[in-house]
């Protein structure tokens, strides 16, 4: 325990997860060895009838009735996610907006042009994902088929085969290839399961994302799952600090702050190209392959039949951006990855992720995002540390 908390009043805090993420335990335990708090997590009785205490931490998911049994105890209350907004609290969750722009911009990257979205529950975080990825399609041109089972579920019981059938007949039925965009990991392998058993090839035929990157979900399937990487220890400090804040006698208005997703974790299940044009995916696949090196135009061009006119006739017609944009883009998520993970100097990033130069480094992340490789570095030691 720190110092500065050292004699603080203990307080009684009691962690209540509709779904259970061990990222948000771990943040609020953090928070909790701090500040003298003493947390109730009790999986066999979450909200234990005769507990008295300070205050609580939640995450309302499809459970009926947890929010009645929490308001009873009339204490400071911080909600982890936005599944029923029309309940007034004061809010830390992961940026959904953000996690449904990400998603959508993974797969145009890799030429897709058919998309879907799946989700078991229609909550506000599922209704926050699909807004947000259908308007990062629709700024492309590109149009989303809802596959929503509580929506379509006419009647029949919501168990897991009834689920898969109905999966299975709706997938079948979308043009291929497309990009299938599940709201959590567990509904993307539920997605997976069902395009197994419908000889639908992943990710040839379907290329499949979820959310979470719950590594013990993702990497223990027949195809592995790549899926949207969310802070949800941050979200754990961020919501202790909240009703720290409140439990202190501080007035918080019922408004939500967001913590930004981190990335996508490609895996086998989305690492493929749906681009139509055989010369245009050769040169993607070869980019993908040799960004790192100081490769140019006329390496691209050494890979295809094509004039260098015509290929960027083809880029312009079958994918996002030229060719060399491609090859800069790369590199820069790459540059911003080492920039996260490691104490490299900037000029061994620059040399890792193919710009070859410090200069090049800074002058693209000045030209593409406003900052510096240094205070990129520093704006993200932040975020790790949640504060």
């Amino acid at each position: 325990m720190s110092d500065s908390y050292k004699y603080e009043t203990p307080r009684h805090v009691l962690l209540v997860l509709g779904w259970y993420y061990p990222e948000i335990h771990r943040g609020v335990t953090r928070f909790a060895r701090d500040h003298n708090w003493h947390v109730t997590a009790d999986f066999d009785d979450p909200v234990p009838e005769h507990w008295a205490g300070d205050g609580i931490i939640t995450l309302l998911g499809a459970q009926d009735g947890l929010w009645d049994q929490l308001q009873r105890f009339g204490v400071p209350v911080v909600d982890l996610t936005e599944s029923h907004p029309e309940i007034e609290l004061p809010r830390v969750t992961i940026d959904n907006v953000r996690v449904g722009v990400l998603a959508a911009e993974h797969f145009l990257e890799r030429g897709y042009r058919n998309f879907a979205f799946y989700q078991r529950w229609d909550l506000g975080v599922s209704r926050q994902r699909r807004a947000a990825w259908q308007d990062r399609l629709a700024a492309e041109g590109y149009e989303s088929e809802n596959l929503g089972w509580q929506q379509e579920q006419a009647g029949r019981p919501d168990t897991r085969a009834e689920r898969h059938r109905w999966l299975m007949e709706r997938m079948s039925r979308l043009e291929k290839p497309f990009a299938l965009f599940a709201a959590r990991d567990v509904d993307a392998v539920e997605a997976i399961e069902a395009c197994l058993a419908a000889g639908i090839s992943i990710p040839e035929s379907v290329g499949v994302l979820g959310v979470d990157n719950t590594e013990t979900i993702c990497d223990c399937l027949q195809v592995s799952l790549s899926s949207v990487i969310c802070n949800w220890e941050r979200v754990g400090w961020e919501g202790a600090a909240r009703l720290h804040s409140l439990m202190q006698g501080g007035i918080e208005e019922p408004t939500v702050h967001y913590i930004p997703p981190t990335g996508v974790a490609t895996r086998q299940s989305s690492d493929g190209l749906a681009v139509p044009h055989r010369e245009v995916a050769t040169a993607l696949r070869f980019i993908r392959m040799n960004y790192r090196e100081p490769i140019c135009m006329n390496d691209i061009l050494d890979q295809v039949p094509m004039s260098r006119s015509g290929l960027e006739k083809a880029f312009r017609e079958h994918y996002l951006r030229p060719p060399m944009e491609e090859v800069r883009r790369l590199r820069l998520v790459e540059a911003q990855r080492l920039l996260r993970e490691t104490d490299e100097k900037i000029l061994v990033v620059a040399r890792r992720a193919g710009f070859n130069t410090s200069h090049n480094l800074c002058r693209t992340f000045q030209q593409l995002l406003g900052t510096s490789p240094a205070a990129y570095r520093r704006d993200q030691q932040r975020e790790t540390e949640g504060r």
